[in-house]
């Protein structure tokens, strides 16, 4: 038994990563416990796959029906707006989180086909309550293998020790609305994009690695094309993550030059190529069959400004600013700072696709993304902001072993310390204030604030 279990935990490292695991098991188990109270226990008056995650789970259903047309939507519990687009009425939404979803869907089917086959009931309709709390409970699973593929991403190839990594996968659960977006509203995109970005970067470092040394096959190469088309399945800007993939241990000009060379020979691009439209066709199978097309936008009239984009709004606004909802991303900003001075393997391509992430994101129509916790559409490249506060964690962590700096250390480490407790005591009131509509899904303003801060008091 013994043996078995030492096996079992080396998958995570040489050492028993016992407090990584109890994170991660307490907080999914805190998870479903959100997730059965806010929608059981107390019993929102409303369907838990709603609003846009209704128009990404769609898809679902329709297969057994047999209706792309989305007719039998028809008198459900949740309406389906169709957009016009060439010639024809699209769902707007992307397939991809259809296919994250699946797994979770059929098995609520397939349960629900032998509970009426004893029964004589009629639950397998696609959208009664198991297939909905399916993809809540799905969404939990998504969060823990990402969290799981992040913290061994930050320790194996990006060096950060295991305490600099956990305490990293902490303050970003818990102290923005991660935790939101994998439980209340994990219908939504966002969570399924966290868990293919985190995958993204850990198999480049994995597959570069490999492929320095020489032992790197093709169909290690066509799994980029497999998760780039995921991922722009899933939500269709976020394909300009795949810059990193880019910029992967670029420094300068005479690094970028040598990997443009390298990942454009055909032995790489191809398969990736080849792979990632094979990935994709279900979307485009779908555009034609409803329009006659293979490409077109989806959104109507729906679209970017690009000369007007809301940057200061977007970061900063009480109505739904980044840094204003979710303060403890500011120490992201400072670890970019250190990481400039390592400028490590993924440093540019992470930065290049920060900057540009953030201007199309403030560039939408709907800067603000309609109904959400924050600004919920960061919630897909949380690694992001993980790897640089993991940055600056372990500088502080590195400090300390410099002689004669201790007392600075201690000053700048508990500063950093309490400005992460009071950041996720914040947050955790604020998500509260949200599951129960004293913090509305948009228009929050200064006397929101003040509504928030009574509620405690």
């Amino acid at each position: 038994m013994r043996k078995r279990y030492r096996k079992w935990v080396g998958i995570w490292g040489k050492s028993n990563d016992i407090t990584f695991l109890l994170f991660l098991v307490t907080t999914a188990f805190l998870m479903v416990c959100s997730i059965i109270w806010v929608y059981h226990i107390r019993v929102l008056n409303g369907p838990k796959v709603y609003s846009d995650g209704f128009g990404y789970f769609v898809y679902l259903p329709a297969l057994i029906y047999g209706d792309f047309d989305f007719g039998f939507v028809e008198g459900w519990e949740h309406p389906l707006k169709l957009i016009e687009a060439a010639g024809g009425y699209v769902n707007k939404y992307p397939v991809g989180v259809a296919v994250m979803e699946s797994p979770f869907f059929f098995a609520a089917h397939l349960i629900s086909l032998l509970r009426d086959a004893v029964t004589g009931s009629m639950t397998a309709t696609g959208y009664s309550n198991l297939y909905q709390y399916m993809v809540l409970f799905g969404g939990v699973c998504y969060w823990t293998a990402g969290t799981a593929v992040l913290y061994k991403l930050l320790t194996k190839y990006l060096g950060f020790s295991k305490k600099v990594s956990l305490l990293t996968c902490i303050v970003i659960t818990y102290g923005t609305n991660l935790f939101h977006y994998a439980s209340y509203d994990a219908c939504f995109s966002h969570v399924y994009s966290y868990f293919l970005f985190n995958v993204f970067l850990y198999y480049l470092c994995w597959y570069e690695e490999r492929d320095e040394e020489g032992r790197t096959r093709l169909w290690q190469t066509c799994i980029f094309g497999l998760l780039a088309g995921l991922i722009f399945m899933c939500r269709n800007t976020n394909i300009l993550f795949v810059l990193t993939y880019v910029f992967y241990n670029v420094v300068n000009w005479k690094t970028l030059r040598a990997r443009i060379v390298k990942i454009w020979k055909p032995v790489r691009s191809v398969p990736i190529i080849l792979t990632g439209c094979v990935t994709i066709f279900p979307q485009l199978l779908y555009w034609h069959t409803a329009t006659g097309h293979w490409f077109l936008y989806s959104y109507g009239e729906e679209s970017f400004y690009w000369l007007a984009p809301q940057l200061g709004k977007f970061l900063f606004s009480v109505r739904k600013g980044l840094f204003f909802w979710s303060p403890v991303l500011l120490l992201a900003l400072v670890g970019m700072v250190v990481a400039l001075k390592v400028k490590g393997k993924l440093y540019t391509g992470l930065m290049a696709f920060f900057i540009l992430i953030v201007y199309v994101s403030s560039a939408w129509w709907m800067w603000f993304y309609g109904g959400s916790f924050g600004q919920r559409v960061v919630v897909d490249f949380m690694c992001l902001f993980a790897v640089f506060i993991a940055y600056l964690f372990d500088r502080l962590e590195k400090w300390h072993t410099q002689s004669g700096r201790r007392g600075g250390y201690k000053a700048a480490y508990g500063a950093v310390l309490v400005f992460c407790s009071v950041c996720i005591v914040w947050n955790l009131i604020c998500m509260a204030a949200y599951w129960y509509r004293v913090l509305p899904s948009d228009g929050a303003n200064w006397n929101t604030v003040r509504d928030i801060v009574g509620m405690v008091l």
